[in-house]
């Protein structure tokens, strides 16, 4: 019987409507068997995210992310392991494959290499040269051997080299900005690509600033949130939007109109970046997926020492109903983040239901607020009617 750990968050909807979100996670290990087994060890409910390697997120990527997010509309699907070369012999590539039901995400992976600048023959630039992969046995499908990382850039008509990071992944390799000796020579490769948008040493370098031209991150991974493109899904509640420009204006009103005038002309037309359901998802791109129902086939290639690692979602979910004062409630609950960390053989898995309140003052009723939650199977949640009384 799975052990679920479960929490009631207050939260204002995108409307300002308030909400009660009800966080339930269960974890399950997996052994030799391939039977995802429950384990007793709780897994909690996170209220800061959890980082790969220490506590500074500026050189570590997320393990695991918060668990306060208001929605998910669809499942995140985070993997973190490592890529084992078939066979256990040396090459310098290969790919991975994380499979889930009849979704699939395709990984290459490659052995340590550079780039090297070339000098141009005449006034076009030359394009870089890349050395050839080394053999590996296996690599950490990390972040930061994704692509990305900081960039180097010589200040034209200077000596001075400043660092840029990359707005898809600051944590990665490969990104640069410059064709010059100081940008490209030296430079590490990424060892983790979508393969069907390989780097070239005609593409390697990108225009400074044009986030639309750069690789999206590639990973199985949690991607940052202040990390391009999710980042641009970040924004003010659209129930708080008119109050956001409201505050501006009264800002405006108290500048000098003589002092103050190309600012107050930007500020005028202030428009906040809106909120959007998409900033919620935290998986890498392409790990996104409609909701899945948990139970589904989850096949790992090259992830695990033996080649493929498969097995099914348990098929398992919190049945929970919720008391605001008129009687047990369903709280309908959706399976919307699926962790599986490969090399300790432990699935992780997150649902979350949405109850609304009556009002903002209730938020300080959910503490007491009757809370109660049973292991069930997904056939009998999906039986469950929202709002509706619990069977006996």
């Amino acid at each position: 019987m799975a052990q679920y750990e479960i929490r009631v968050l207050p939260r204002l909807d995108f409307q300002g409507q308030p909400v009660a979100v009800v966080v339930a996670k269960a974890a399950w290990s997996v052994g030799e068997d391939r039977v995802p087994r429950p384990d007793e060890s709780p897994e909690p409910v996170l209220f800061a995210d959890v980082l790969v390697d220490g506590d500074d997120p500026a050189v570590s990527p997320v393990l695991m992310e918060a668990d306060t997010a208001l929605l998910k509309n669809r499942t995140d699907v985070i993997v973190h392991g490592t890529a084992h070369a078939p066979g256990g012999n040396p090459v310098g590539q290969f790919d991975v494959t994380v499979t889930v039901g009849n979704h699939r995400r395709t990984l290459r992976v490659f052995g340590p290499r550079t780039a090297t600048w070339r000098k141009p023959s005449g006034k076009t630039p030359s394009p870089p040269l890349f050395t050839d992969p080394e053999p590996v046995r296996k690599v950490a499908v990390d972040f930061r051997n994704a692509y990305g990382g900081a960039a180097r850039y010589k200040i034209p008509g200077g000596e001075q080299v400043v660092q840029i990071p990359c707005p898809v992944n600051p944590l990665g390799k490969g990104y640069c900005v410059q064709n010059s000796p100081e940008g490209l020579d030296g430079l590490l490769l990424p060892q983790i690509e979508d393969p069907d948008a390989l780097l070239t040493p005609g593409s390697l370098v990108r225009p400074l600033g044009a986030l639309e031209e750069l690789p999206l991150v590639a990973g199985f991974g949690v991607q940052g949130a202040s990390w391009y493109p999710r980042v641009a899904f970040f924004g003010v509640m659209p129930h708080e939007v008119e109050h956001a420009k409201a505050v501006v204006a009264d800002i405006v009103k108290g500048m000098d109109p003589q002092k103050d005038e190309a600012a107050i002309a930007m500020m005028q037309d202030y428009s906040p970046p809106r909120m959007a359901p998409e900033f919620f998802q935290a998986a890498a791109p392409g790990m996104t997926f409609p909701h899945l129902a948990g139970n589904e086939p989850f096949i790992l290639g090259n992830l695990a020492p033996g080649g493929f690692l498969g097995f099914d979602l348990p098929g398992r979910a919190p049945l929970v109903a919720l008391d605001r004062g008129d009687g047990p409630r369903n709280v309908k609950m959706t399976l919307d983040t699926v962790v599986f960390l490969a090399d300790k053989g432990r699935l992780i898995l997150t649902w979350r239901g949405r109850m609304p309140l009556a009002e903002p003052g209730d938020f300080d009723r959910l503490p007491a607020m009757p809370l109660d939650v049973r292991d069930g199977s997904i056939e009998e949640s999906a039986r469950l009617i929202e709002g509706s009384p619990p069977r006996a």
